[in-house]
């Protein structure tokens, strides 16, 4: 993978723009991911802009294409809120670790949002995204759909029609992403 010729970071003061997110990103993002008070937006909740903006700091401070699903996972590694074989169960594996204990559906709607945030601000920063943090994020939006399900039963919610369009919107860009340059 070559470094990247150009980056786009977000001026701190200004917040979310399309004017600071790379072209190709802005072709296929609508409004809504800009908007940093939606928590359904991919940078909207704390998780999600959290892991935007260490990105950003990570890429200016001269970090690599090549070892942004690493920083990634270093960020998740520090929170240490998920464990790690928790996404590989199945959906009885991940429903039984959410009925242990009621902090645990926070936990993993923060990973899952982070997990999303790392494929989509990568996007957002150099135009293309990582394989590994597409996989991540195309394992967080059905679990995220988990989530949905989980909490319906749990709580006694309506399904969220509204998220689930905007899953729907987040895996059709994350499909459409171009891959990576190499080379």
């Amino acid at each position: 993978m070559s470094p990247p010729t150009q980056i786009f970071l977000d001026d701190q003061d200004e917040g979310l723009s399309t004017e600071t997110s790379h072209p190709a990103f802005v072709a296929v993002s609508p409004e809504w991911f800009y908007d940093q008070g939606d928590p359904r937006s991919p940078f909207g909740g704390d998780d999600g802009y959290d892991t935007l903006r260490d990105l950003e700091e990570w890429y200016a401070a001269g970090g690599d294409d090549e070892h942004a699903p690493g920083r990634v996972a270093a960020l998740l590694g520090d929170w240490d809120l998920v464990p790690e074989e928790v996404w590989g169960r199945d959906s009885v594996g991940v429903t039984a670790w959410l009925d242990q204990d009621e902090s645990h559906v926070r936990y993993l709607h923060g990973e899952v949002n982070a997990r999303i945030a790392g494929a989509l601000g990568q996007f957002k920063i150099i135009g293309w995204i990582h394989p590994a943090l597409r996989s991540w994020a195309e394992e967080a939006l059905a679990m995220a759909g988990l989530l949905e399900v989980w909490e319906g039963t749990a709580f006694n919610v309506e399904p969220d029609e509204v998220a689930r369009r905007r899953r729907a919107a987040m895996a059709e860009i994350l499909a459409a992403a171009p891959e990576p340059v190499t080379s």
